[in-house]
């Protein structure tokens, strides 16, 4: 089956690639006529994404303005943190509740695709990973409401990667502790300590010390 993509959809990837690469920045306007332009297309499907990128957060209609990229405060950050951390470990409890629907084998071997990817430098692919990692048990948990809410909150960071910032040592080592805890995870599944489970990822993987990584600056 073709994976047919709407013109809309062409228009949505390469303004969240714009804003990833910072050819747009935060609090920039955008013109919707250079777009036109660089894509050869009307302006219709470029409204359409820019409502889709308002709704979900990643700019914002300014009136008078236009659309201008958002910029995701540290405070803001730390919000959205205690948030999905408390709803992630909702969805662990649910998880548990049926743990036949937990790939932990899976779950182990990204895992291990992480920590190569940390040692080889490719923070890009270790991003893609963790939220594999995350998405494979939110998606066991079934509640396709929570899933939704989960979804809806990441989508917030549109970075979709990590870039080392001052010494590249002290930000593997940052890494190397993320995917520690991911392992730690992995043995609170195993072990089925629902309350040690639901604290560990609400207090220690989802502690509000990480938010900063996610900031487009």
């Amino acid at each position: 089956m073709l994976n047919y993509r709407s013109l809309k959809d062409i228009v949505y990837d390469y303004i969240s690639e714009q804003i990833r690469t910072k050819a747009l920045k935060p609090g920039e306007k955008i013109n919707e006529n250079t777009i036109c332009d660089a894509l050869e297309i009307s302006r219709t499907p470029v409204r359409e994404a820019l409502i889709q990128l308002s709704n979900e957060g990643y700019i914002e209609q300014i009136p008078r303005r236009g659309f201008v990229v958002r910029e995701v405060s540290l405070e803001r950050a730390n919000n959205i943190y205690e948030i999905i951390g408390v709803l992630e470990a909702l969805a662990t409890t649910d998880c548990l509740k049926h743990p036949e629907s937990l790939d932990l084998e899976l779950m182990r071997d990204l895992a291990r695709q992480m920590d190569l990817a940390i040692d080889q430098g490719d923070y890009d692919l270790y991003y893609h990973l963790q939220n594999r990692f995350h998405e494979s048990f939110i998606q066991s948990s079934g509640n396709e409401d929570l899933i939704r809410i989960l979804a809806s909150l990441k989508k917030t960071f549109i970075k979709q990667s990590y870039n080392a910032t001052g010494s590249e040592a002290l930000y593997k080592d940052a890494l190397r502790k993320t995917n520690e805890e991911h392992w730690k995870m992995l043995e609170l599944f195993e072990a089925g300590d629902e309350a040690a489970l639901r604290r560990f990822v609400r207090d220690v993987h989802w502690n509000v010390k990480y938010a900063d990584m996610e900031i487009l600056i």
